[in-house]
């Protein structure tokens, strides 16, 4: 019973530059009065069937446990702040780090069969606001 996870950013727009080091990714259409990235949605595929609603924090935390039904889910996920944020499986110590600074990371996640899956986010290093949802099979373009 495997899982692999196949974390990568994305910025979601043509054109985007990767971030220099120090520097920030946000778009100038998402900045908020402070110049810091704005929390932005997720832009979930309409057609999917979400397994986890969107979620948002800044501190680490469960989430809602789901099952899966076509082999794989993939996570879509953004965060903001001077925090590392990273996606765990709870019987996992093996953290998967969600790039910051409004940038969406999708990841894939390849399992067998229906399985429950236990996630959490854990947040070290700062502060940091995170999304993540979670939706069912292979979504990532």
């Amino acid at each position: 019973m495997a899982a692999s996870f196949l974390l990568g950013g994305c910025s979601g727009e043509s054109g985007a530059k990767d971030p220099e080091p120090g520097g920030s990714t946000a778009s100038p259409g998402r900045l908020s009065r402070t110049g810091e990235a704005a929390a932005a949605g997720l832009d979930l595929p309409g057609d999917a069937r979400v397994l986890v609603p969107e979620t948002a924090g800044g501190t680490g935390r469960e989430l809602p446990a789901f099952t899966t039904e076509e082999g794989s889910y993939t996570l879509y996920a953004r965060c903001d702040g001077k925090g590392e944020v990273s996606i765990v499986g709870r019987d996992s110590s093996r953290p998967h780090p969600v790039a910051c600074g409004g940038v969406l990371t999708v990841g894939v996640v390849h399992v067998e069969g229906k399985e429950v899956q236990r996630l959490r986010i854990q947040v070290v290093g700062g502060a940091a606001a995170w999304r993540v949802a979670v939706v069912s099979g292979n979504h990532q373009a």
